[in-house]
């Protein structure tokens, strides 16, 4: 018997996220799956991506939709073009940045599910009226995420 119930991610009705540098589409999320996983879609513009960063406590599916990224696994780093998908177990260092000439999307399976829950309150800082270092040290803190360095070309 399933632990819940059947999801359609409508991309019309996704929850969509300002992350500063990209925008999240929110497409599955943890409270809907009891915390299972959760279903992230990035889009990113060229130069622009999610800096080098680890977390400690989910693994990470990921799976290039469009576009084309130069991505850092552990200490490789390569280009990749739509298609391309990769696992990414806990504790390794990766990040991404666009290296095309159009808009990247690269679709995410956070494994379990609370990761997704940072970027709704990311999206809530990034919107406060207030210097953000601070706040958002402590929300990486809270997710055991850390950010080793920003997203660049």
């Amino acid at each position: 018997m399933p632990n819940h119930n059947p999801i359609l991610s409508d991309l019309d009705q996704a929850r969509v996220l300002d992350l500063g540098s990209s925008r999240l589409l929110h497409r599955i999320s943890s409270e809907q799956t009891r915390g299972e996983f959760a279903v992230v879609e990035f889009h990113s513009e060229p130069g622009e991506g999610v800096g080098l960063h680890v977390h400690q406590n989910e693994d990470e599916l990921v799976y290039l939709l469009e576009g084309q990224i130069k991505v850092t696994l552990g200490d490789q780093s390569l280009t990749i073009s739509k298609g391309a998908a990769a696992l990414l177990p806990r504790g390794i260092p990766h990040g991404y940045v666009n290296s095309g000439p159009t808009r990247s999307r690269l679709l995410a399976v956070l494994l379990p599910g609370r990761l997704d829950q940072f970027f709704v309150a990311l999206d809530a800082e990034l919107k406060a009226d207030r210097p953000h270092e601070e706040p958002i040290a402590r929300l990486c803190e809270r997710f055991g995420l850390t950010f080793l360095e920003p997203a660049r070309s």
